[in-house]
């Protein structure tokens, strides 16, 4: 039986970067991947979005694009996934981290099976990482075809786009699909369940984001009823709502959401069951080290329950790397993690919003800045960039900043001062003394905590 230090289960971002980190400290790392290097977000979900997302940035109309320009969309995303995942690989191998391709099962507490077409093996370890993400759900009657009824994974093989599409979800990336499409000249009905458009924000952003999609781009909103199923034909696609009413269009686009991807794991033979309840349920509850339930196995990523957002999912996995090599390392603060949702314009937020302060009875000062007041959303090419705005969330009594939240053009990386100042317990008093580059966009935090 072969034998490695530190076993990693997961070739996405999150493993990549759980194995680097702990090969930078001495560990003999062995990284299981059941695909190739960059795992579902660099070749099927994540990356794929973003450069559609680029593209429908850049085009910004509503006339359709064509097959021409969408093919060269498509292929560029596929450069960008080779080129990007191949320079992660490479590093790997820099690092001297061992890459198995196959499925791993875990068979005992300290050992896995991988399975590679018919040949299999086995690795024993001293500590473990799961990183093996999340995956779609697809309720009965919305599977599916990849053809008339497609989701995220099929968009990097589209050749031309439908004059009409449906599109079944308003979350995460069921908004960022519908600006994308609608930005690239298709016709968008939005079925949106009673949760509502970005459930997991402050109320107030998923209403301006429905606001901007309506008003900009024409997308027809239909909220509040669960979509019941999609039936595809000949010539189209049929959604029927549970309450009888039906919509057609040539396709239709499924994005309800994601679930940890656990189910082929074995969990019991590592002491461990999916969490049955919390952010966590369905995948694996850890600490704030990253650590589950027994004291050698680590976990990072979607694996470990909401919010499933990439950048906890790294921050989790230097974590797990530096806490499993011994290295001394700050404890996670998911207050610290930004959400974003790369629309244009963009919806952020991070720590504490104005809605959970209420509800939890949170007395906050908020402070509102309109991006009308940096010069720079002046100077962008989109008139429409001035009436974003920011607002900066502090500890009524401290002066505490506890969060943020941006609807406006980069705001997820306009957030970023705020992060620091959450995970530095910063009063929002220190931020209106600091003068960042000017005219930037980075100045909106520390306007909104002079004049906001």
């Amino acid at each position: 039986m072969e034998k490695t230090e530190l076993a990693i289960v997961g070739g996405g971002p999150a493993g990549v970067t759980a194995a680097l980190e702990a090969a930078r400290h001495g560990a003999a790392v062995t990284l299981i991947s059941d695909g190739p290097i960059g795992g579902r977000a660099g070749w099927h979900s994540l990356l794929p979005s973003k450069i559609l997302l680029h593209a429908a940035d850049e085009h910004g109309s509503q006339e359709r694009l064509g097959p021409q320009a969408l093919q060269e969309v498509t292929a560029h995303i596929h450069q960008v996934a080779e080129r990007f995942n191949g320079q992660e690989a490479q590093l790997l191998k820099e690092a001297g981290v061992t890459v198995i391709q196959g499925k791993a099962r875990f068979t005992g507490a300290h050992e896995l099976a991988i399975t590679q077409g018919e040949e299999s093996r086995s690795l024993a370890f001293d500590q473990v990482i799961i990183a093996t993400g999340s995956v779609p759900i697809f309720p009965p009657g919305m599977k599916p075809d990849g053809k008339r009824i497609i989701a995220p994974r099929f968009t990097k093989h589209l050749t031309a786009l439908p004059e009409h599409m449906i599109l079944v979800g308003g979350g995460f990336t069921g908004s960022e699909f519908v600006y994308a499409f609608a930005a690239l000249g298709v016709k968008v009905t939005w079925l949106v369940d009673e949760y509502g458009v970005l459930p997991a924000f402050d109320p107030e952003l998923g209403q301006a984001l429905t606001m901007h999609l309506t008003k900009r781009y024409g997308v027809e909103m239909i909220g509040g009823v669960p979509t019941r199923s999609l039936h595809a034909d000949e010539s189209g696609v049929t959604a029927e709502l549970v309450d009888g009413r039906r919509f057609r269009a040539e396709q239709a686009f499924v994005a309800i959401g994601r679930r940890p991807d656990v189910a082929s794991l074995n969990l019991e033979a590592l002491g461990l069951a999916p969490a049955a309840e919390g952010p966590a349920k369905g995948g694996l509850a850890v600490d704030d080290h990253a650590r589950t339930g027994v004291a050698h196995v680590f976990a990072a990523g979607d694996v470990t329950g909401q919010p499933l957002v990439a950048n906890k999912a790294l921050a989790q996995a230097w974590t797990a790397a530096r806490t499993a090599t011994g290295q001394p390392t700050p404890p996670l603060n998911p207050e610290a993690w930004i959400q974003a949702v790369y629309t244009r314009p963009q919806v952020a937020q991070v720590g504490l919003t104005p809605a959970r302060a209420a509800a939890e009875g949170h007395p906050v000062k908020v402070q509102t800045i309109s991006y009308g007041r940096a010069l720079k959303a002046h100077a962008l090419d989109d008139p429409q960039a001035v009436e974003g705005y920011l607002r900066l969330i502090s500890d009524a009594e401290t002066g505490t900043v506890k969060g943020g939240m941006a609807f406006g053009e980069q705001a997820a990386a306009v957030l970023a001062p705020v992060v620091l100042a959450i995970q530095s317990c910063t009063p929002a008093e220190m931020l209106a003394s600091l003068f960042p580059a000017y005219p930037t966009l980075s100045e909106l935090p520390f306007l909104a905590a002079r004049w906001g």
